[in-house]
């Protein structure tokens, strides 16, 4: 009986320190000296799939005034999917907004994916490039890809080839695939700068090595001709079946023909 009694003193007082943990925890998010542990509790939760106790954290966080906290619940409910919860724009758009005017590079960036794909706002341009030009200034990669983007198409710009590659050069400096294949384009065609297929190859390249689907086809695409590298027949099918299996594209169908002459891109 002393034993029973004991265990369940033992199961009690386990039960009331992690209920502790957890309103301190909840507590910490809503002061300053707080924010960082906050934030660490936050991304564990995250990534034990925990998304409840990651979004009540951060909300808390956020509420209090913290900008990445913002940023990040902001993101949350712009991205959300069928295991996390329908997405909400309207929550997106209030957190993102209160993040950027803070000066929050992440959530600048991420307004300005609001503005520019016309999540729960009307598609403004103007405003997309307003707050990309903001977080590219602050060396965010994503947004310096997409102010590059706007560039490139005359999106709330005028189109300006120069200022499209330097910002995909900023970006890929920085490893951003989208920013390579960019650059890989520009320079394959030559806009904005003298055409050259060498470097366009190198960029493909390298977007390509990142599992970036429409480079891993330029690249098969430049071995078979032989542009800006010495033609192969064996990369170039390599290539062609790496991007197979992640995007279709219209070579698949014809993959055990390569080589021969009735083969067709």
């Amino acid at each position: 009986m002393k034993k029973l009694t004991l265990t369940i003193l033992l199961i009690a007082t386990l039960s009331t320190t992690a209920c502790s943990e957890q309103k301190i925890n909840e507590w910490a998010c809503g002061k300053e000296f707080g924010q960082t542990r906050c934030l660490n509790l936050a991304e564990k939760a995250y990534n034990n799939k925990d998304y409840e106790t990651f979004k009540k954290l951060l909300e808390i966080s956020a509420n209090y005034g913290n900008a990445q906290s913002q940023a990040q619940l902001g993101i949350f409910y712009q991205q959300t999917d069928e295991k996390l919860g329908e997405k909400d724009y309207q929550k997106a758009l209030y957190w993102l907004q209160k993040s950027a005017e803070q000066g929050n590079k992440y959530g600048q960036s991420a307004l300005g994916d609001m503005y520019a794909g016309a999540w729960g706002v009307k598609q403004d341009d103007t405003q997309a490039v307003k707050w990309y030009q903001k977080a590219a200034e602050q060396n965010e990669k994503e947004a310096q890809y997409h102010l590059g983007y706007m560039y490139a198409k005359g999106k709330g710009v005028q189109q300006d080839y120069i200022q499209a590659n330097e910002w995909f050069k900023k970006s890929a400096n920085q490893g951003f695939a989208f920013a390579e294949h960019g650059l890989g384009i520009s320079y394959n065609n030559g806009w904005g700068v003298e055409k050259d297929y060498t470097l366009a190859f190198q960029w493909f390249e390298k977007a390509a090595n990142q599992g970036h689907a429409s480079s891993l086809y330029a690249v098969a695409e430049m071995y078979e001709q032989g542009q800006g590298v010495e033609k192969n027949l064996t990369k170039a099918k390599e290539y062609y079946t790496q991007a197979c299996k992640l995007e279709k594209q219209k070579v698949c169908e014809n993959l055990d023909n390569f080589g021969k002459e009735d083969f067709k891109i």
